[in-house]
């Protein structure tokens, strides 16, 4: 896997409104720049996605879906389904102020000064930054977002629109990126922390995420959507993905601060706070899943071991502390194994079994090659779809491999597969199913969609059309 070392200082874009006129030029403070360069504003709008990716967001995600257990303090309490509008706010000021605003600056200055790639991956980089938003907290400022001074008070854009802006998003990125590097002013390099300035992998990323969202809508059209997420494959495998080498990772480094795997660094500041899911840890061991070894660190006795429901067992297994927790670890955002799930799951929904189990095949396979194991012995045992089954293999499956992934929640949500059985200690009686408004946006913006209900559902979680 590729690795870069990040040595970053969080850029902060400070936006004058009508009180300028009467500030002397001579009064800018040099230390709160107005503007900054495309390749400044881009690392830190991609610093924004991995901290999302790969943060609170994900962890909470990763405990609802049993891959983890909180075992101390708030992680305890988020982990039995507490989660306030105050304990949002950070992920929602990422998403906005260090995400979005940045990143509209990148896609403007590109546009202006003749640098597609940069507009491409910019637009890349802002679906991502939406598509986590709209799946946590469903209707989302997308048309109005990261304006800041120019519209204090966005209005909400409905998911349906979200998710086809994300799509016209890509599209577009799509097309920018397929131009000659020649037609650029100033080519992205190492400023690109996913792939490093390299149209190809985010054309080939682009697809990925085009089918991760209209795979989203397998409950609101099940057949136009397996259709459209089977296109995406179709050119993602033209535009040349074959293999994990194609995978779109946060990469990190060793300097500290925002170069750490957060992982790293959580497990570092909070020892104790979340170890493994008995959930996970016992499904991978009656599978004898070979993943399992590099998914958890092993205890006294040479086990993983999983902390059970509402168990608060800070003995049990923190995450495996190389693989996924070293300080410069990648961790995964949008993969060839995901692609993979993703065309077996729309290929079973558009009735071509042939095409499903080729796919399934490829997606286990890469995913436990990607920790250099054999997995024929796996597959011999576990690789074959049968008739009547085929989506719950394929969603169970897939919920063992998205280890990490917030893509985990959303896919459970979609199928309630695998069949979970909520935290007896929940202070609800259900897992949760979406986040509640962020504190300011219900308080300040008189335009917020504003919803607590932490079991009402996204506008794409649509059971009545569950297959």
């Amino acid at each position: 896997m590729k690795k870069i070392s990040i040595i970053l200082s969080t850029v902060f874009i400070f936006f004058t409104t009508g009180c300028e006129k009467y500030v002397s030029k001579d009064d800018v403070d040099p230390n709160n720049p107005t503007d900054a360069p495309i390749g400044t504003l881009l690392t830190t709008s991609q610093v924004a996605i991995f901290s999302l990716y790969n943060g609170q967001m994900s962890r909470n995600a990763g405990m609802w879906v049993q891959h983890f257990e909180g075992t101390l303090f708030q992680m305890v309490e988020q982990g039995s389904y507490s989660l306030s509008e105050n304990d949002v706010q950070n992920d929602w000021n990422t998403i906005y102020t260090a995400g979005i605003v940045n990143v509209n600056r990148v896609i403007d200055k590109g546009l202006a000064d003749g640098e597609p790639y940069y507009v491409g991956i910019g637009e890349a980089t802002k679906a991502l930054l939406l598509g986590i938003a709209t799946d946590y907290w469903g209707d989302i400022p997308s048309r109005e977002a990261g304006l800041s001074g120019a519209n204090l008070y966005p209005h909400y854009d409905a998911q349906q629109t979200v998710l086809g802006d994300i799509q016209s998003m890509l599209s577009d990125a799509i097309s920018q990126l397929s131009k000659s590097a020649g037609d650029n002013k100033l080519l992205p390099g190492g400023d690109d922390l996913i792939h490093q300035g390299d149209a190809a992998a985010w054309i080939k990323t682009c697809w990925i995420i085009k089918a991760r969202y209209h795979n989203r809508l397998s409950q609101r059209d099940p057949s136009g959507s397996a259709t459209d997420a089977l296109a995406d494959i179709d050119a993602a495998n033209a535009a040349g993905l074959s293999g994990n080498a194609d995978d779109a990772n946060a990469n990190y480094g060793t300097e500290g601060g925002t170069a750490l795997n957060p992982w790293f660094a959580f497990q570092s500041d909070r020892t104790d706070y979340i170890k493994l899911s008995a959930t996970l840890v016992d499904t991978m061991k009656a599978l004898n899943d070979p993943r399992l070894q590099f998914y958890g660190d092993t205890i006294v006795g040479g086990e993983v071991v999983g902390a059970a429901l509402g168990s608060e067992d800070v003995t049990a297994s923190n995450i495996n502390s190389s693989t996924y927790a070293a300080a410069d670890a990648p961790l995964p955002l949008v993969t060839y194994v995901e692609a993979k799930f993703i065309e077996a799951e729309a290929a079973l929904r558009a009735g071509n079994t042939g095409r499903a189990q080729t796919a399934y095949t490829a997606a286990i396979t890469a995913s436990i090659d990607r920790f250099g194991v054999d997995p024929a012995a796996y597959l011999a045992a576990n690789g074959t779809l049968t008739g009547g089954n085929e989506l719950n293999q394929i969603m169970f499956q897939k919920w063992i491999a998205m280890f990490t992934q917030p893509e985990a929640w959303s896919d459970w949500r979609r199928t309630n597969i695998p069949n979970l059985t909520p935290n007896p200690s929940g202070v609800q009686p259900t897992i949760p199913v979406r986040y509640p408004t962020e504190q300011n946006e219900r308080l300040l913006n008189p335009n917020a969609v504003v919803v607590s209900n932490l079991i009402s559902p996204v506008w794409w979680d649509n059971k009545q059309n569950f297959f």
